[in-house]
Order: structure tokens, then sequence, then C-alpha cells
């Protein structure tokens, strides 16, 4: 039998698995080759049938050969589509990729029509919107041969713009084989721009020492806040001879109103410090910056310290997410345990555990900002402070 090779046009049909291969083979092997199913011939490579051309080479079984007598690369591609899409157990990806490699000879043909209607006395702009039409009509004509997604032809097109070559290339074999889905790759793609984002603002806080200056030119993917409560505020004027904090503090309007969303991310985590009292208020403070309440997390005291009525043996961070960050790990829980941190001034301050920011870094992207940061005696790394005796 005479050594024929692929026609390109067969080839943007994914190749068979192993096992797919296997069983064809298996097939011909018991059956004989089916006479009414040849292989077809388009410029002088085989267009349709290539699988079953090599399995009858291995076996030593004559085929039945055949010319294709479409005149276009169009109608050739229709043809190896219409006789391979339906028996092929393609994914939905695996359709659009497929798609997306037909376009050029699709976009060829309307371009061809796009050139015949330049003769008919249009103007520039008109012509270039006949263009961007046809152009459409490519991906069209695609999606409805593949029954693919369109939307994933337009991403895998974007995808192809942004990318270097060897990236693309790499993505794109992913899609064919379905070892990559098209919302895989447009995740994967989006988490490396945020993180040469976040790279950029690290290097802008690092040049940039006066913390203000900064703030106006980066944006954070997590943010911790501990808001200053006012304790006459919060009711709390006589906890048992509680002594009153020596930091500043702030009425709850005023902490409304601080400008927590121009600090964050389109994509954002915030940790959000709140006492038992103050949750009501947490839960308007996330909706007026901006955040959707996710979950509460509580840290468990080793003892029990004020209160008026029970004595309090823990704090809450109320978590909120802007956008769509996901956690970094998946086994966190809305609990822990640690001693207090070390206090501060004259009121006794305790500051935030350490293990606080370990539950922070493991979850959430940095770099971090720290809003009403109390003193800490080391600079955290990928940390930045601002707040009532940091800023």
């Amino acid at each position: 039998m005479k050594d024929y090779k692929a026609h390109e046009l067969s080839n943007i049909i994914p190749l068979m698995t192993d096992a797919e291969y296997q069983g064809l083979k298996n097939k011909i092997k018991e059956h004989g080759f089916q006479e009414k199913r040849p292989i077809f011939l388009y410029e002088n490579k085989i267009l349709d049938g290539r699988h079953r051309y090599q399995a009858c080479k291995e076996l030593g079984v004559e085929a039945k050969i055949e010319e294709f007598k479409g005149d276009t690369r169009t109608s050739a591609l229709d043809f190896v589509i219409l006789s391979n899409i339906d028996r092929r157990n393609l994914s939905p990806t695996q359709c659009a990729a497929c798609a997306y490699e037909a376009l050029p000879i699709y976009q060829s043909e309307a371009k061809k029509r796009q050139q015949l209607s330049e003769g008919r006395g249009k103007k520039g702009t008109q012509k270039i919107e006949y263009l961007k039409e046809d152009q459409g009509e490519a991906v069209e004509h695609a999606a409805k041969m593949f029954n693919a997604n369109r939307q994933y032809i337009y991403d895998i097109q974007k995808m192809a713009k942004e990318l270097s070559q060897k990236k693309f290339d790499t993505i794109f074999e992913g899609l064919k084989k379905d070892e990559l889905s098209v919302s895989q790759a447009r995740r994967e793609l989006k988490k490396e721009k945020r993180e040469a984002q976040r790279n950029e603002d690290r290097k802008t806080l690092k040049d940039i020492p006066d913390i203000k200056e900064a703030l106006g030119k980066v944006k954070f993917p997590t943010i911790t806040i501990d808001p200053p409560w006012d304790w006459g505020d919060e009711g709390d004027d006589d906890q048992l001879g509680r002594a009153r904090p020596d930091y500043a503090t702030m009425p709850f309007e005023e902490i409304l109103k601080f400008p927590v969303a121009d600090f964050a991310d389109k994509d954002c985590h915030i940790y959000l410090w709140i006492t038992n009292r103050s949750l009501p208020k947490g839960f308007a403070l996330l909706e007026e910056w901006g955040f959707r309440y996710i979950t509460c997390i509580t840290w468990c005291k080793p003892s029990f310290g004020m209160g008026n009525y029970f004595r309090g043996a823990s704090e809450h961070i109320l978590f909120g997410v802007k956008g769509s960050q996901p956690l970094k790990r998946k086994n966190a829980t809305t609990w822990f345990q640690a001693k207090r941190g070390p206090k501060h001034g004259k009121s006794g301050y305790s500051s935030k555990p350490e293990e606080f920011y370990q539950l922070v870094e493991s979850c959430s992207p940095g770099p971090y900002l720290e809003i009403f940061a109390r003193t800490q005696k080391e600079k955290r790394r990928d940390w930045t402070q601002w707040g009532n005796e940091n800023g």
C-alpha cells in the first residue's frame, strides 16, 4: 500500500488516544476494512481516515482509497469535521480548540468575500466594518461546525494575543489533548497576571519609603484591619475598672468612612478584627467597604478577660471577599488557639498573636496591608503597616 501522509486539515481533529487507536485496530483485525467508509485523499494526502490507514498498514490489510471531490479548502475542512465530530467523543474544550485552529481557513474565505465587496463603492470606514463582520462570521461558522462554545473560542483568541508563542503553544497543546479546560487555563492566566502585578506593587512599596505616597500607587490583595473602637461608643466605659487604651480611638461613623476600598485590589481578602459586642457594626463595615461577608474566624484565648455580662475568652475576625479570590489552601478552619501577644503602652493593650499572621499568610496572597496596626518590634516580610503607631 502506498505511503501517504496526513493532510494538515485532518490534524485539526485531535489524534485518538492509545486506547482508542488499539480498539480501532482490533476491530479492523476482526472484521476487516469497511469499504462503505473509504479513506479520502486531498492534495495527495490523507484528508479523512488517517487512523484507519495506519492500522491497515500495520495489519497488512488493504484499504479502499478515494479522492475528495471538493474544490476549496473550506469544503475539505467541512468534510473533515462532518466525518469526525459526531463519532469522536470530543470535550467542549477540544471542540473550541479545533474551532480556533480552523479559524484561519474560514477567515480567509471571509476576507475574500470582503475584498469582493470593495468594488461596490463603499467608503473606507464601511470596508473595515465589513471585515469585522466577516471575522465574526468566521467564528460563528467554526462554532457551529464544531458545536463549540463561542466564548471559549474568543477566550483562546485572547490567550493567543496576550501570551508569548511558547507559552500559548504549551497551553493550546493541553487544550487540544483535553488535559486542560478553557476555564482552568483562564484561571491560571488570571492568577499569573495578578501575581505579576503584585510583584510590581512589592517593588513600589520597597522603592517609596513614605507609606502614604505608596498607598496611592498600589493595591493590596489582602487587608487586615483592627479598628480603634471608641469604648464609649461601644458602651464599655466601665468594664470592671478596665483602663482606657493609650492609642487614638475613632467613633464608628469615622471608621465607617475610612477609605479601605481605595487600598483594596479588585480581587481582595479582608480580615476585620471585631469584638463580640461590635459584631453588628462589623457587618456594616464590610458592606460599606465593598466586601461580601464569608465567615467568622475565632481566636480562642487561654484565659478570660473583661465583660459586664460574660467574661470574654474569645475574639473574632470577620473574613470578607471582594471579587473572586480563592484561598491558597483548602484545609483552613474557622478557629485557632493562641496566647495573647506582648502588651504595649500604659493600658496594657495586647498585640495580635503570631498565629493570626501565620493564618493570613497561609490562606491569602501578599503583599499584605495592616491598617490601624499597633507597634511591632520587627517588620514582617511582605507586610505594610499603617495606623495608630505605624503611619
